[in-house]
């Protein structure tokens, strides 16, 4: 669906309706390659490590993303991903 509009300028703007895809491998619990590709190519800053994890904030530092498959209990609790949000008073919510 495309819809067009006026912006403050007054010039005519397209705006498009994102086409639903496949993004079965969006949920697999099998690589975080897709997310992390997600999070890299929107920006985000990520620091990985020798064991296989990855840390990843958000640009304006606000969400922090950490895919964590070092820990063998964090399978069996099924919990590889670990993501926190600073919320406007500062505080830190999971």
């Amino acid at each position: 669906m495309t819809t067009t509009q006026r912006d403050s300028a007054g010039p005519r703007t397209t705006a498009r309706k994102p086409q639903l895809t496949d993004r079965s491998g969006h949920s697999s619990d099998h690589s975080a390659e897709p997310a992390l590709a997600l999070l890299g190519g929107l920006g985000w800053p990520m620091v990985d490590t020798p064991e296989g994890t990855v840390h990843c904030t958000s640009p304006d530092g606000r969400v922090y993303v950490g895919w964590l498959p070092e820990d063998p209990g964090a399978w069996k609790r099924s919990i590889v991903w670990r993501i926190h949000r600073i919320d406007l008073h500062g505080n830190l919510t999971e």
